[in-house]
């Protein structure tokens, strides 16, 4: 067993023979119900429902090969020959058979008789004892070793930090024994201390056998788990290194191909020079890792797990930079073809791991072009203040480890502290906000407002706290309030209260959310504290605010459904008159994507499922599966809402009672709202039922005109009549539309047609004709006053159809002859718009 592919099928099939099932490697995300990382860092994570009792396993004795991501060692990577974020973990694993003297039986069989490891040169550690978890010296484990011939002075005991194994801050964990590899004197730091668990690089770790028998708490206690369980993690590119007797895991064949890669693509030896060699061992270990978290549908974000992918890949992108390699993005295919025989969803995925990376690259090769300038000013210094370094971040999107990377290579300090009280300024500006600015009524906390929006829409109640703010509004706290606070993505509610003597009427302009309690904005006078009232929102503004929240929860489930489930909600807007959803995903919908999202919402709706809302402890939540937005902050119970068996999430908003309250549900737009984040715009109840007769009406318009015409009797509209003109997208007063068969005086003409109909400011109009893709830019006079420029749109947009473009500043059009690139087209041309108008 020396290669890369013999060592993992030779475990696995080691351990079938041990009567073993082998398992496939579980996602990098970890499921729902396990919070306590954001990524798979071990073998054994998958596994956790199995050690703590609550689910059955397959098997008592497994074997997996886990595909693994360990942010703590990303800074690591490049500085030595092994650190590694994302790698390999064999694992054999045993659930009430089997423990420790079993476990180092196996491993002492398969490294002397099938990896031939050589004796004299092996090391291992065990838990030497910690005052503070109440438990001593592992001496069961050490008597195993010595069972099976390994001689006294080569155990050796290490500290808690060292040799007890834990995944998380919490859950299953125990003692370990750790396998060490001694590759000799000359890479020892010569200490007289220097053994295993040294940080030099003469005693490699590669193998590590958990003796797991308790469950963590928060509170630090240790409750031993229902049945001893064994689990261990052979790391395989390690395991690599020494049976090909090199020192650096990169020299394996595993990794060969990248590195081979990315020495022809940039013209730089990986071991020319300290620089090369670092950038080399980033970009690989880097590149496989992005490739991998897309492939598993991580996207890139400013927080949670996206952000792990987004400095994995600007870090990578950073060290191309320095080497002279563009379009690293092609790396993805390089990892893909050595690697998807044993992960198959990376050639299921390869093109959309391709446009991720792509896209991501494209925005960070910007901002990193602007940044840099700014960065060998400040780096002209003796250190980076704080202050600069704050700049960087906050004007030019440098995350603080690339400006402390940067700053070490050229041997220069940083201020984190001055950048870290920088960074809490700027946050708690956030975190006041003009709401929390203009609160004028003192809130107290042991008196809030108590909420019963769920469940009346009109309530009798009485005024609590009262503060005219001398505009002719004022603000107010009730006893008792069927207002909702906006929040959620639902916005607030608005209606009125009623002195219930004088009958003055106050309108509520806004209801504002202050953390459990709430605080109203009304305009109106006559009203002071102690006044009884009657407060209503009327059900015109709340019935289709809850129609529209509902149809949320169902777009959701319907995107993950036919997206994929890499598919998170990322924002989202819930108003009277239409819903607004974000949603993570790398790249606009076909329309044959739109059309099945939309049968699929409306299928439930006509289905008339009940829609139940109830609080529950959040442990039940998580077992239930309830989404949940990641880096939001819940409380032990959550409020759950559930569309029987097909949606389930927490939400504190408001929800019609079954499925077909919520009426005909109609997509009005989709459209990208930054990398790797779309929106879609749609409306529902009466709103759609609006929109669905004025088509229809139109529709009936543009038949008569059709049958006028053949009956000899054109009208000017006519051309208009005769093309099917397919709206692909209308937002922010841009109409993306296409037809086909039109080109030239006629394509520009019905432009015109349509951004009077639809009183549109700008047109985009595409067509198919012969094999040629034609484009032409309608933009209003006033949009070229404040500089966009349609003949600069049309060419920009006209490189991905493989053409060229002009015209007026008002009116250009472009032809290609790729007609497949018109989509993205569009999209160039948006872009360019909303670039002009910033």
């Amino acid at each position: 067993m020396r290669t890369t592919s013999e060592l993992r099928e030779g475990f696995l099939q080691f351990f079938e023979s041990k009567g073993h099932q082998r398992l496939p490697s579980a996602p990098l995300i970890p499921p729902p119900e396990d919070t306590s990382t954001l990524l798979i860092s071990a073998g054994m994570q998958p596994l956790k429902p199995y050690f703590l009792g609550q689910k059955e396993p397959p098997a008592t004795l497994l074997t997996t090969h886990q595909k693994s991501f360990r942010t703590t060692d990303i800074d690591e990577v490049g500085l030595d020959g092994y650190h590694l974020s994302f790698f390999e973990m064999m694992g054999n694993f045993s659930i009430g058979e089997y423990f420790k003297d079993g476990a180092v039986e196996l491993a002492w069989e398969f490294m002397f008789d099938h990896l031939k490891i050589d004796r004299d040169r092996l090391w291992v550690s065990v838990f030497a004892g910690d005052p503070e978890l109440g438990l001593g010296e592992d001496e069961v484990a050490i008597a195993a070793w010595e069972k099976v011939g390994l001689l006294r002075e080569r155990i050796v005991g290490l500290p808690r930090t060292e040799n007890f194994w834990q995944a998380g801050e919490t859950g299953p964990c125990g003692p370990c024994s750790e396998m060490y590899f001694d590759r000799g004197e000359a890479l020892s730091c010569g200490r007289p201390t220097c053994g295993p668990g040294c940080p030099c690089e003469r005693y490699l770790e590669f193998w590590n056998l958990v003796f797991m028998e308790f469950d963590l708490a928060a509170d630090g206690t240790l409750t031993p788990l229902p049945k001893p369980v064994i689990d261990t993690g052979l790391g395989l590119e390690r395991t690599a290194a020494i049976q090909q007797d090199v020192i650096s895991v990169y020299e394996t064949d595993g990794y060969q191909a990248i590195m081979d890669w990315i020495e022809a693509e940039s013209g730089v030896g990986w071991q020319s020079s300290e620089k090369a060699t670092k950038a080399h061992r980033i970009i690989a270990d880097h590149g496989r890792g992005m490739t991998f978290l897309v492939a598993d549908g991580v996207l890139p974000s400013n927080e949670g797990r996206g952000y792990v992918l987004r400095r994995v890949i600007r870090r990578a992108v950073q060290q191309a930079r320095v080497i002279g390699l563009a379009n690293l993005w092609r790396i993805s295919d390089v990892v893909a073809d050595q690697m998807s025989r044993w992960y198959p969803e990376l050639d299921e995925n390869r093109e959309r791991v391709r446009e991720t990376l792509k896209e991501e690259e494209e925005r960070f090769s910007e901002t990193l072009e602007r940044g840099m300038r700014l960065f060998e000013e400040i780096a002209a210094g003796d250190r980076i203040s704080g202050d600069d370094a704050f700049r960087l971040h906050d004007t030019y999107g440098f995350p603080l480890e690339l400006t402390r990377e940067l700053a070490e290579e050229r041997g220069l300090a940083v201020d984190e502290e001055e950048f870290t009280r920088l960074m809490a300024e700027q946050r708690a500006r956030s975190r006041r906000g003009v709401a929390a600015e203009t609160i004028a009524i003192r809130v107290d906390e042991t008196r809030p407002t108590e909420f019963v929006g769920y469940e009346q829409t009109e309530v009798l109640t009485a005024i609590v706290a009262y503060a005219d703010l001398g505009d002719g509004t004022f603000q107010a706290k009730l006893e008792r309030s069927p207002f909702y606070p906006e929040g959620g993505g639902q916005v607030s509610d608005v209606g009125f209260i009623d002195h219930e003597e004088t009958g003055a009427r106050a309108g509520l302009l806004r209801a504002i959310r202050v953390g459990d309690d709430q605080v109203l904005h009304f305009k109106g006078e006559g009203f002071r504290e102690s006044n009884r009232v009657r407060a209503v929102v009327p059900w015109s503004v709340r019935f289709p605010t809850m129609a529209n929240h509902t149809a949320t929860h169902l777009l959701h489930q319907a995107l993950r459904d036919i997206l994929g489930d890499h598919v998170r909600q990322a924002g989202s807007a819930v108003r009277p008159d239409k819903l607004r959803f974000d949603f993570t995903h790398p790249k606009a919908l076909t329309e044959e994507e739109r059309k099945r999202v939309e049968h699929a919402v409306n299928e439930k709706v006509f289905q008339n499922h009940p829609v139940r809302a109830f609080v529950t402890p959040i442990e039940e939540a998580r077992q239930l599966g309830a989404m949940m937005l990641f880096g939001e902050k819940y409380g032990d119970e959550v409020r759950v809402v559930e569309v029987d068996e097909y949606s389930r999430e927490l939400c504190g908003g408001t929800h019609v009672r079954w499925t077909a309250e919520i009426g005909p549900f109609v997509i009005l737009s989709e459209s990208s709202v930054g990398s790797g984040a779309r929106r879609i715009e749609a409306v529902t109840a009466g709103e759609a039922w609006a929109l669905l007769h004025a088509r229809a009406e139109e529709a009936e318009e543009l038949r008569g005109e059709v049958l006028e015409l053949r009956r000899g009797a054109a009208k000017p509209a006519a051309r208009a009549a005769e093309t099917e003109v397919i709206y692909r997208d209308e937002a922010n007063g841009i109409v993306v539309a296409e037809v086909t068969a039109v080109k030239g005086s006629a394509l520009k003409d019905l432009s015109d047609q349509i951004r009077q109909s639809k009183k549109a400011s700008v047109v985009l109009l595409g067509s198919v004709d012969d094999g040629r893709a034609y484009l032409v830019v309608n933009v209003d006079p006033s949009l070229v006053e404040r500089g966009v420029d349609a003949v600069s749109v049309a060419r920009e947009a006209a490189k991905k159809i493989a053409g060229g473009g002009g015209g007026r500043p008002d009116l250009a059009e472009a032809g290609g002859k790729n007609p497949e690139g018109l989509s993205e087209a569009f999209e160039v041309a948006k872009s360019e718009i909303a670039s002009a108008l910033r």
